[in-house]
């Protein structure tokens, strides 16, 4: 988390409550009847909450927003100190007022004071849109849309807290897709809150029972009310949305010719792309589609094989206790372990499918713990930032109940840093903002090699069957910053044998081993990696073509320049050519790619003749197939 930057001066002043007796568990000092009580003691948390509304009470009658912005850093930053990091209640409590704070900063002053009102009249909004937003992210848009919603909807916002806020984020500017040729653009947000309370009950999973950070993929339909209200009478209860993939019959005369499809001269909808087919883009969008209009969380998904480009459904499945997302049976078998990516909903930013994989842990969690992950993350980022102006020392705070405080202040160090991390993923597995946090560590070289076989071992626990995608993603950094190659190459060969059944996974661990060896002048050993991949992965994606200039690379450094066209020849020889496309997609292919990288090394050696004859044959084939 981003914090304003300030010194601290002195420590952190001592909390001082008093309180006078008047509850049957205290008693006056004796022979004093009528005299100023004892000083009661009360937990840590408690005097946190008294802090924070004080700050905020002020901010709403006038205060000053900077004042109240720092009140709350230090009162953050104390419980950063001496918040217990298996009760971050503290933690929580002043890390969501300050959250609160900092977004209000970005909102117009004429809306500021009424949207605080609004929010600290409706707790379970305020706690769930503001733990929602990211950190450097900018927050005016989303609450731009809270305030339409108050205009239109207040009494509601509070009950559908979950629903408020993802619609917030997701449609806090317009929202569209593009399918190709064409545009579906998002109807009034306003109508779309309607919608699912409206149908809450005829929701596959629900609505308020389900966590914004899974609503957002529901609320990003793009479909008109009239489709979503079709698609919910036809789909309704459906658990297997991935099958909806395959309703759409398939346009080839589309594909292969590259002619108009029948889908986009009848009208882009719901209805037509089932009665007309289409290609896998229409394909996708429209199981994406039917699954959030019945409540399903859904995310379109693009990807690329060694042929074409390639687009299909994930979506979330669960067995009552237990979530995870689906992306296979929603897409063509060839296309199986192929790696996607994902529109973020909330950032319009392209993602990895297996960050969206991890969301699936988040299904039957607690609010109060996941919002306790965020707090926890966020606290060891801040000690992160503390870190370098020194360890901090900071007075205890006084009369409190025993064990509601740490007796001693945090240091500002790795340790302290892991270990509210690790609480953060005891309270939320799937927060994926804990995970990349010790990665970054990992990748300042802040890990000793215990540590990071610690967190990979924990890794390896939670998912590397069920978010291969995800694990690998974390571990990767961590491998590659062990500076001994003999350790890290058994790690990348460990990763390799455990991710060899999926072909992209392997291909990666490669790549980062041949990367690990020319880093370190391995010429010899670096190109073994990449004429791995070349040899084994030449059909299954694009990953072919970094290995190919990497091998390349290779052969010129070791003074082996008149290798290169044998390579590509050999290479060109194992890519096979597609069947049945249309010439825009036979030109994505790995057999297109390669044979005109090919057909330039020929060129580049003298020999013409032959790239004449390469570049004709790749034409031949374009044009022969698209007939």
């Amino acid at each position: 988390m981003r914090w304003m930057s300030r010194s601290i001066i002195g420590g952190i002043l001592s909390l001082m409550v008093f309180a006078r007796l008047g509850n049957a568990g205290a008693a006056d000092a004796p022979g004093a009847t009528g005299t100023m009580a004892a000083k009661a003691k009360v937990s840590y948390a408690h005097v946190v909450k008294d802090q924070t509304a004080a700050a905020l009470n002020a901010y709403q009658a006038g205060g000053d927003g900077a004042t109240a912005l720092k009140t709350l850093t230090e009162l953050f930053d104390q419980t950063v100190l001496y918040g217990p990091e298996d009760r971050p209640d503290a933690m929580r409590e002043a890390d969501f007022s300050l959250r609160l704070v900092q977004q209000l900063k970005h909102v117009p002053d004429d809306k500021r004071i009424d949207l605080l009102k609004l929010l600290r009249n409706n707790p379970n909004l305020a706690n769930t849109l503001v733990f929602l937003i990211r950190p450097g992210e900018d927050p005016r848009g989303a609450y731009g849309m809270l305030d339409q919603l108050r205009q239109k909807r207040a009494e509601l916002l509070d009950k559908y807290a979950t629903l408020a806020a993802a619609i917030c984020v997701v449609h806090q500017k317009p929202f569209e897709r593009h399918i190709n040729e064409n545009t579906a653009r998002a109807v009034d947000p306003v109508g779309i809150f309607d919608y699912y309370v409206k149908n809450e009950s005829r929701m596959f999973f629900g609505i308020r029972n389900v966590p914004a950070e899974l609503l957002v993929y529901v609320v990003d339909t793009t479909g008109s009310l009239d489709e979503m209200n079709w698609a919910l009478a036809k789909y309704g209860g459906d658990k297997e949305v991935g099958k909806r993939f395959f309703d759409i019959k398939y346009d080839y005369d589309a594909f292969r010719k590259g002619t108009v499809k029948k889908v986009t001269q009848m009208g882009f909808s719901l209805p037509n792309i089932l009665q007309f087919g289409g290609v896998c883009a229409d394909q996708a969008y429209f199981a994406t589609e039917v699954g959030k209009s019945i409540g399903v969380p859904t995310a379109y998904t693009v990807g690329a094989s060694g042929e074409v480009g390639h687009a299909w459904v994930g979506f979330l499945q669960t067995n009552g206790s237990a979530g995870w997302w689906n992306f296979d049976s929603g897409r063509y078998e060839a296309y199986r372990g192929v790696r996607g990516n994902v529109m973020d909903p909330q950032t319009r930013k392209n993602i990895p499918d297996a960050y969206v994989s991890l969301l699936g842990e988040l299904i039957g969690t607690k609010s109060v713990d996941r919002q306790n992950a965020v707090a926890l993350t966020d606290a060891a980022e801040r000690l992160m930032e503390l870190e370098k102006s020194g360890s901090l020392q900071g007075a205890i705070p006084e009369n409190l109940v025993a064990g509601s405080i740490r007796p001693t202040a945090r240091k500002a160090d790795t340790a302290m840093e892991q270990a509210l991390l690790d609480a953060a993923l005891h309270q939320s597995t799937g927060y994926a903002a804990a995970w990349f946090g010790v990665r970054e560590m990992a990748m300042a070289n802040k890990l000793s090699l215990s540590d990071k076989r610690r967190w990979a071992d924990l890794l390896m626990r939670l998912g590397a069957k069920k978010y291969p995608d995800f694990t690998l993603a974390v571990l990767s950094p961590m491998i590659a910053t062990i500076a001994d190659p003999k350790e890290q190459d058994q790690l990348w060969g460990n990763l390799f044998a455990m991710f060899k059944t999926r072909f992209d996974l392997a291909a990666n661990i490669r790549m980062n081993e041949a990367a690990m060896w020319d880093a370190r002048k391995e010429t010899d050993k670096a190109g073994i990696c990449y004429m791995d991949v070349i040899q084994r992965y030449a059909n299954a994606g694009p990953f072919v073509i970094d290995a190919l200039k990497g091998a390349e690379k290779m052969l010129v450094s070791s003074n082996r320049s008149d290798k290169v066209v044998v390579l590509y020849e050999q290479a060109w020889g194992r890519t096979k050519a597609p069947q049945e496309m249309a010439g825009q997609f036979m030109t994505q292919s790995n057999w297109y790619r390669v044979g005109k990288m090919y057909v330039e090394k020929l060129k580049q050696s003298g020999d013409a003749a032959k790239a004449q004859v390469v570049e004709a044959q790749l034409d031949k084939t374009v044009t022969a197939v698209a007939k």
